[in-house]
């Protein structure tokens, strides 16, 4: 009984059976460059890229799927979000699209992460273009409606000169009797 202090056998950490199969897949798969960037969420406007993921999410696997949005928003609201466990994490859920998914992801992210209002440069752009096409739409409209009310006050014109030159035949008409 000299050996109480001492235990026989080994640990969790030095037993194969029970080694971090994370850091297995993290060391195992490549990662594209983009992925190597941090990104600050204090910086980045969450309520603005929240649709853009429920959106995507849907798109990729052909419905709605509120369990997976919530878990891939869920990742995003850590510190300091890692764009590979999310991949990882992601994975058993989107399947071949979780890499392409989480790329353009990060690429928002740190597009946010640098603009003014954590808001992607992106999404700006698309907001300008859709009120350009906006006030382009107002504009032939506008264009459209001037022509139809030229055209009815021309018709309105023309129908007035009829009748006043109705009137005009039925006043000669009267004075020849």
């Amino acid at each position: 009984m000299g050996d109480a202090g001492f235990f026989k056998g080994t640990s969790s950490d030095q037993d194969s059976r029970f080694s971090n199969k994370e850091k297995k897949l993290l060391k195992s798969m490549s990662f594209p460059p983009e992925f190597d960037a941090k990104v600050d969420m204090k910086k980045v406007n969450l309520d603005v890229i929240k649709p853009w993921i429920s959106n995507r999410i849907t798109q990729l696997l052909g419905f709605e799927d509120e369990v997976v949005i919530d878990f891939a928003i869920g990742l995003l609201e850590e510190e300091n979000p890692d764009p590979k466990t999310m991949q990882i994490n992601l994975t058993g859920f989107l399947e071949k699209s979780t890499q392409p998914f989480i790329l353009e992801l990060w690429k928002l992210l740190i597009s946010a992460q640098t603009s003014l209002g954590g808001i992607p440069k992106m999404f700006l752009e698309q907001k300008k273009e859709e009120l350009r096409q906006k006030k382009d739409h107002e504009a032939q409209l506008k264009i459209r409606q001037t022509a139809v009310m030229d055209a009815i006050r021309r018709r309105k014109e023309s129908d007035m000169e009829d009748i006043r030159g109705n009137e005009q035949k039925e006043r000669e008409r009267r004075s020849r009797f």
